[in-house]
């Protein structure tokens, strides 16, 4: 009995992946076919009516699996979710690239109109110096009327210059796997890029292609909440205490750096830029600005750092901050990664010479094959 359900409601999904299929088919010749923006929006609508209803029809399907079937329908959920979302740009692009057309086809109509308008001025002005040309002619030697021709006369037809487009790859989405210090700044630009253009049943869609799979199964069961959704992954990977645990957690697993290790040295600066950069993100740039984090990256550097970071504090005059070590450290950074350059090592070749004897030794070998000698200048 249970497997006939189970058929059943396979059957009613496949049914609405069809009814998904063929709306797509529709849509996409209308759009081959550069047809009217009204025609277009409207078997969109019907495309969009389709993706509810496949949805609908596989959260009543995966409610009757176990684990392992529900992750086979889950990867096919996604493949027909990715088609959707794919679709969806396209046909976003062609309204933009339609409403772009009619702005441009406006703005070159005004511009023929004012054209025009000269034109006619200017014919007028022709057809008044024609008759001054007429009434001024002078005789020649052969007793023939010269006129002069009046450059005002010559009308060059302005040319309709193309504007220049360059096509670009798309931007991708953003992609979040579960590091609680990239959330924050997914978070953002997964608002910005996706939800400013689709409905909140679609933005939902896309978020679940974007989320890895441990990400995802904190939504799984939300089909239509995107606040819900959201709920649930700031309440795990949204916590800006944790956040900072984890930040001052990287910086102190950081090995102390060595005499001229300037390598490393740059890999600390970056660590600690971009550890304040996330902070900063999430209003708690305090965790770091503070003695013990900043007495946490002085124990970190080489004597020598230490001692030229202690001489730019009293050159100076200020006092011991983030800003001001991360300002001394990118500075420093810099005049490493120059002094440290292939074109500025001085390398120099080395000559070796060979000598031996030409003298006949007791067993009939030369002294050169006998004995070599290497000399290095």
């Amino acid at each position: 009995m249970d497997k006939e359900i189970k058929n059943k409601a396979k059957n009613a999904r496949r049914g609405a992946k069809g009814s998904l299929t063929r709306a797509m088919n529709v849509t996409n010749e209308l759009i081959e076919a550069s047809r009217s923006k009204s025609e277009v929006k409207q078997a969109f609508e019907e495309l969009r009516r389709a993706h509810e209803g496949l949805v609908m029809k596989h959260e009543e399907f995966t409610m009757l699996l176990d684990d392992e079937e529900f992750e086979e329908a889950e990867k096919w959920m996604q493949v027909c979710a990715s088609e959707y979302v794919a679709f969806t740009m396209r046909y976003h692009d062609y309204i933009k690239k339609i409403d772009e057309d009619k702005s441009k086809q406006n703005v070159s109509d005004s511009v023929v109109g004012e054209s025009s308008e000269e034109n006619n001025e200017e014919s007028n002005d022709s057809q008044g110096s024609n008759n001054l040309i007429e009434q001024s002619t002078v005789p020649n030697e052969n007793n023939h009327p010269s006129t002069m021709q009046n450059p005002e006369m010559i009308q060059h037809s302005p040319s309709s210059a193309k504007p220049f487009t360059v096509k670009h790859e798309k931007a991708k989405l953003p992609v979040f796997t579960g590091d609680v210090r990239q959330y924050f700044i997914f978070k953002s630009d997964f608002k910005h890029a996706v939800e400013a253009q689709y409905s909140e049943r679609d933005t939902l869609t896309v978020l679940r292609s974007c989320l890895s799979s441990e990400p995802a199964k904190l939504i799984e069961g939300i089909s239509s909440d995107l606040n819900a959704a959201w709920k649930y992954l700031d309440q795990n990977y949204g916590d800006p205490r944790i956040v900072s645990d984890t930040i001052t957690l990287d910086l102190e697993r950081f090995r102390s750096i060595q005499p001229g290790e300037d390598h490393r040295f740059c890999q600390l600066v970056n660590l600690v830029r971009r550890s304040y950069n996330i902070l900063k993100e999430i209003k708690r740039p305090q965790d770091m600005d503070n003695t013990h984090v900043i007495s946490l990256m002085e124990r970190k550097m080489s004597e020598d750092d230490l001692r030229v970071w202690a001489r730019y504090l009293n050159s100076e005059k200020c006092e011991p901050s983030m800003d001001n070590l991360l300002s001394w450290m990118e500075a420093e950074m810099t005049a490493r990664m120059r002094s440290g350059a292939q074109i500025r090592k001085n390398v120099r070749q080395h000559r070796v010479n060979t000598f031996g004897s030409k003298t006949e030794n007791d067993d009939g070998k030369n002294g050169e094959d006998r004995f070599k000698s290497k000399q290095c200048y």
